[in-house]
C-alpha cells in the first residue's frame, strides 16, 4: 500500500467529504464518511449556528460498496396459442451514496424534507433573537409571539448535544436550515453536510420485463403468405417488487463502465420506462 498506510483510497467525493477506500484485510469498497465531533464523554458538539460540527480530522465506516448477491429470474408460461415471458433482477447488500437525491432534499424536493415543517409535522415552536455575540439563536415558547413580540414559528428542530463551552444546545433552528446545511455538498472545510446519512443500502427486487405474444393460427397464417406469426406487447423497467431506496432507481447509480463510478447518481440521467408491440413473420 502507499506509504504502508494499509489503506489504497479508490474515490474521494465531494471535497474530501466521503471516500470510497481499500482497507488491508477488509472487505473492498468500505464507504468511510467524517462523523460528528464528540467531546471526551461522547456528547455531540454542535456550532453556534445550531448544527452538529463535522470532525474533519476523523473518517468512519458507513458501509460497504460490495453487494451479497446480484442475480434474476427468468420465466415462461405458455397456454395454447398464447407465451408469457416475465424476467426480474435483484440485488442484496451493497450500499451506495445517492448524492443527487439528498441534494434534493437540502433543497425541500423530496417528502423527506417535510419533516417538521410545522408543529403537526413534529416542529418545535419558537421565535429569533440574538445571543451576546450578535449570532441569531431560536428560543423555544409556548406563546404566540416572543416577549417583545416577535414572530412565533413552528418548524424548528433542536440539535442534542453539547456546545463548545460544554453546556447543553438550546438554539432551536429552522427545518429549512437544517435540511439545506445536512445534506448538502461538500466537507467539513466546505459545510457541515452529514454524508453519513447519504449512505443507504442498496435492496432491490425489479420487474425487469413482461412480454405477452400470441401466434395467429397456422390456418390463418398461411392465408397471409406466411409460416408463423405471431403480435407481442412488452413492457421494460416496468416497476420494483420491493426496493430499499425510495426516490430512485438504484440501478441509476452508474456513473461510468469503473465500479468506484457506481457509487452516486450525481449526473446520471433519470430511469426511463418502455413500452412497445413487435410483430414477428416468418415466410
Amino acid at each position: 500500500m502507499p506509504g504502508n498506510t494499509g489503506t489504497l483510497l479508490l474515490r474521494d467525493y465531494d471535497g474530501n467529504a466521503a471516500q470510497l477506500v481499500a482497507n488491508v484485510g477488509q472487505s473492498m469498497g468500505d464507504i468511510m464518511v467524517r462523523p460528528i465531533k464528540t467531546d471526551e464523554n461522547g456528547n455531540k458538539i454542535v456550532s453556534a449556528n445550531g448544527m452538529y460540527e463535522i470532525d474533519g480530522d476523523r473518517w468512519i465506516k458507513a458501509g460497504n460498496a460490495m453487494p451479497k448477491a446480484v442475480g434474476g429470474f427468468i420465466n415462461n408460461f405458455s397456454y395454447k396459442n398464447f407465451n408469457l415471458d416475465v424476467l426480474m433482477d435483484f440485488r442484496l447488500g451493497g450500499s451506495v451514496m445517492p448524492t443527487g437525491i439528498n441534494w434534493m432534499t437540502s433543497r425541500g424536493l423530496t417528502e423527506e424534507s417535510l419533516n417538521y415543517m410545522d408543529a403537526a409535522h413534529g416542529g418545535l415552536s419558537y421565535y429569533q433573537t440574538k445571543d451576546a455575540s450578535g449570532n441569531i439563536i431560536g428560543v423555544a415558547t409556548s406563546g404566540n409571539t416572543g416577549p417583545n413580540g416577535e414572530t412565533v414559528y413552528h418548524d424548528g428542530m433542536l440539535m442534542d448535544g453539547k456546545l463548545a463551552d460544554g453546556t447543553n444546545n438550546s438554539n432551536i433552528i429552522s427545518q429549512a436550515t437544517y435540511y439545506n446545511g445536512t445534506y448538502n455538498w461538500g466537507g467539513p472545510q466546505y459545510s457541515q453536510s452529514r454524508y453519513e446519512l447519504y449512505v443507504k443500502k442498496n435492496n432491490y427486487i425489479k420487474m425487469r420485463e413482461i412480454s405477452l405474444g400470441y401466434r395467429l393460427p397456422a390456418s390463418v397464417a398461411s392465408k397471409l403468405k406466411a409460416k408463423n406469426i405471431q403480435l407481442s406487447a412488452f413492457g421494460r423497467n416496468l416497476f420494483f417488487i420491493y426496493r430499499s431506496i425510495k426516490d430512485i432507481d438504484p440501478e441509476q447509480m452508474t456513473g461510468g463502465s469503473n465500479w468506484i463510478n457506481n457509487l452516486s447518481n450525481a449526473g446520471t440521467s433519470p430511469a426511463t420506462r418502455t413500452y412497445g408491440l413487435m410483430l414477428r413473420a416468418s415466410f
